[in-house]
């Protein structure tokens, strides 16, 4: 074979990868997606699933995070990530009439409350929650966390509570405040959540819904 036409074929080989590896990523977003859905299925005799959403605060002062820089911005990407989720999996509906919880300062400190009352089990707290919460404002999913800033580091620790199923799926996650906070590329006077935490955070999300 001569030289010219190996390299011929060479070319044409290489320039198929990027079309080979889109095709792959395209079919694991496809199977992730497929996954999702059977684990957002909604309750028996409905076709939709009704979330609402609390801003995350801070459990020792009972205030949601307006205040805080960092708490609007990971208050902002969660937010994104719903309003994301709500185009890939249609049958969720955020904060629908007659389906909401009031975004306020009492309602998350009724979720603090019960979250730290030393004489409810685990079981006994996801029941109260579900019975005195979520099921008087016809809620199925309710989303919201805790944020701690413990001065170099910040404890984020997101809540999922899903009515239907009496299930409660939680994690803490640690960030490195230098790691957290960058400078926003488009406007260098504010502060934005650095691009490989956003992703970060994302991946948890998913991580999260697997656990639904």
């Amino acid at each position: 074979m001569s030289k010219k036409l190996l390299t011929m074929k060479l070319i044409l080989l290489l320039s198929t990868i990027p079309l080979l590896l889109g095709n792959e990523k395209c079919q694991i977003v496809h199977k992730e997606i497929e996954m999702l859905n059977q684990k957002l299925i909604p309750p028996q005799g409905r076709n939709e699933i009704y979330l609402s959403h609390l801003t995350f605060g801070d459990p020792t002062t009972g205030s949601m995070l307006f205040q805080s820089e960092a708490g609007t911005l990971i208050n902002d990407l969660v937010l994104r990530i719903i309003n994301r989720g709500k185009k890939t999996f249609p049958q969720v509906k955020h904060n629908f009439p007659g389906h909401i919880l009031q975004d306020t300062n009492m309602n998350l400190n009724k979720i603090i409350n019960i979250s730290f009352d030393p004489n409810l089990t685990k079981s006994e707290k996801i029941t109260k929650i579900v019975n005195d919460i979520m099921k008087p404002n016809k809620i199925d999913i309710l989303i919201t966390g805790q944020y701690i800033d413990k001065g170099q580091t910040i404890d984020v620790r997101p809540l999922v509570i899903v009515a239907y199923k009496e299930k409660i799926i939680t994690r803490l996650y640690t960030f490195s405040k230098s790691r957290l906070l960058c400078q926003d590329p488009t406007k260098r006077y504010i502060k934005a959540i650095c691009p490989e935490t956003e992703q970060e955070i994302v991946q948890y999300a998913k991580e999260i819904l697997q656990a639904l």
